[in-house]
């Protein structure tokens, strides 16, 4: 936790009023050696609780005390200077009843910072999580929207080699007008441990690289650039994460 952060999260004025934990204390008293703002912070709280300390350390209205002193006589009798006595221990402990109080209610106020401060957090992840799945979907629509289209063509691309045709399989959908390319990722193996998918489109005969496939995406399609001179696509196996500058291994292709 940064500074910033631990002195927002209210555990100094825990602190400052006795009601940490031992591991609570542990962690301020480390604090306040290793920041000096930390420190300053601690000394404003209680600063601030001695001012109001202060400011409630009054006398009781007279007619309260008058009203105290008889109950007191008509209590204890002839008593009167044990009652007085009693009175007085009572007034001077006033002063430190309005401190509890007031260290109660300002105890009271940074738990329930707390609790908001929770509460937030975990507003926005689930407004996060909202913008997300609709994010998705509005990324599914326009792939449905692509693939209704009756300007979009399937190209299935399949084996390079002869001697493994049918083996594996991919479709690309593609549509010249809207400049459009999606692969299916769904439609794709895994492929080897420590090997990569690399995706090509043919021009002129030369393979154009056109990105790495990314497998662990979160949709089922990926959008791949748009070659309006395209022949035909291509899939290679790389050993790098990244690709390579031409094709290492081709694994399967297809013409548009």
């Amino acid at each position: 936790m940064d500074v910033k952060s631990f002195i927002a999260s209210g555990i100094l004025e825990a602190y400052a009023l006795g009601q940490c934990t031992p591991e609570e204390r542990a962690q301020v008293e480390q604090m306040l050696q290793a920041h000096p703002e930390v420190r300053a912070e601690l000394e404003a709280i209680e600063q601030a609780l001695e001012q109001i300390a202060h400011a409630h350390a009054v006398p009781p209205p007279p007619h309260l005390k008058e009203a105290l002193l008889e109950r007191a006589r008509a209590e204890a009798g002839p008593s009167t200077p044990s009652a007085v006595r009693r009175l007085g221990r009572w007034q001077s402990a006033l002063p430190w009843a309005a401190v509890l109080l007031l260290g109660g209610a300002l105890l009271w106020q940074v738990n329930e910072r707390s609790r908001l401060s929770e509460q937030l957090q975990l507003l926005e992840q689930q407004v996060a999580d909202c913008e997300k799945r609709n994010q998705q979907s509005a990324r599914l629509q326009e792939v449905v929207a692509l693939l209704r289209d009756p300007n979009t063509q399937a190209i299935v691309l399949s084996n390079a080699s002869e001697e493994a045709a049918g083996k594996v399989a991919a479709t690309v959908w593609h549509n010249s007008v809207r400049a459009e390319t999606v692969l299916d990722i769904n439609s794709l193996p895994a492929p080897p441990p420590g090997r990569y998918f690399q995706f090509w489109a043919i021009v002129q005969g030369k393979p154009v690289s056109m990105g790495m496939v990314q497998l662990n995406g979160e949709d089922a399609f990926q959008r791949l650039p748009f070659l309006p001179e395209a022949q035909a696509f291509a899939i290679s196996v790389e050993d790098k994460p990244q690709g390579n500058a031409i094709p290492t291994q081709v694994l399967m292709v297809g013409k548009i």
